[in-house]
């Protein structure tokens, strides 16, 4: 398996790689999220992503194949009258292949992050998961995530 830095050339296979967790979040929460049939669905979005300075696109690779991805942002929060100053790795989005799931991709991405965040000086990397989604937060706990924060919701009539 090969991990490296995505280029805008991955865009295409990025935006193809996100179709499984678009829709798996869609099945879930069809008001929120859109159903993808589309492989080029995402192109616009994760050329822009790509070209603002502190995200991190990383590719897995296996045998020519590209299986997963993983989209990451140094976040740099300054001193504040209510916080310190806090430098964190944020993982906005990690998919990988349900084909290749369990043969360590995943972990070989979050793997990617936690080097950039290491090269950054960033001790911190944070990510946030949907309720319903307890395949990921199994994977999520295993690779050492912990909880820190939680948001909540409510519903209300229009």
């Amino acid at each position: 398996m090969e991990i490296r830095l995505a280029t805008l050339s991955d865009v295409e296979s990025i935006s193809a790689l996100n179709m499984d967790v678009q829709n798996i979040h869609a099945e879930a929460l069809p008001h929120i999220f859109k159903h993808i049939s589309d492989p080029g669905f995402a192109v616009p979005y994760v050329t822009e992503q790509m070209n603002q300075p502190d995200n991190y696109f990383f590719i897995a690779n296996i045998n020519g194949e590209d299986v997963g991805y993983i989209f990451a942002h140094v976040t740099r929060r300054p001193d504040s009258a209510y916080m310190h100053p806090w430098n964190f790795v944020y993982i906005n989005q990690i998919s990988v292949k349900p084909a290749y799931q369990g043969r360590g991709c995943g972990a070989a991405l979050i793997q990617a992050v936690r080097d950039l965040a290491r090269e950054q000086g960033i001790t911190t990397v944070a990510m946030d998961t949907w309720f319903f989604n307890e395949k990921a937060q199994a994977f999520f706990a295993h690779e050492g995530f912990t909880m820190f924060n939680m948001r909540m919701w409510m519903q209300i009539d229009a």
